[in-house]
């Protein structure tokens, strides 16, 4: 194997919002999940992957159910996330068969590209 590091991503981009589109699009796919979103801790999607809608309802639905605050009655579906380290935001999956681990991996992308440097230790379930 060559000193030289392989380019495994297909597609790059410097801005920031694009960039969180790809990762989320590149990981969407690899974990064959129907839409995958970055919701901030308002409920407002930051960025998503697959149909629009699906991504506004489990930003919308993901402090609340994340968080742990209580709600008056709960999503029709099942609602899975992890958070982004050094932002109030999480990624969240509807799905009933995600697996966590892919999502924390989703939030350590996140964290990078928003932070512009390889970090993102600190991620944790929610």
């Amino acid at each position: 194997m060559s000193s030289e590091q392989i380019e495994r991503r297909r597609r790059r981009s410097s801005d920031p919002q694009e960039a969180l589109g790809y990762w989320l699009e590149a990981t969407r796919r690899r974990t064959r999940l129907s839409s995958l979103a970055l919701a901030d801790d308002h409920g407002m999607l930051v960025a998503g992957a697959g149909p629009a809608s699906e991504c506004d309802e489990i930003a919308a639905w993901a402090p609340i159910v994340l968080s742990g605050l209580p709600a008056d009655s709960a999503p029709p579906f099942e609602l899975h996330g992890a958070r982004v380290s050094g932002f109030d935001a999480f990624v969240c999956a509807r799905s009933a068969e995600t697996e966590i681990s892919s999502l924390v991996d989703a939030a350590r992308g996140c964290s990078r590209i928003l932070h512009g440097r390889a970090s993102g230790n600190a991620i944790t379930e929610a």
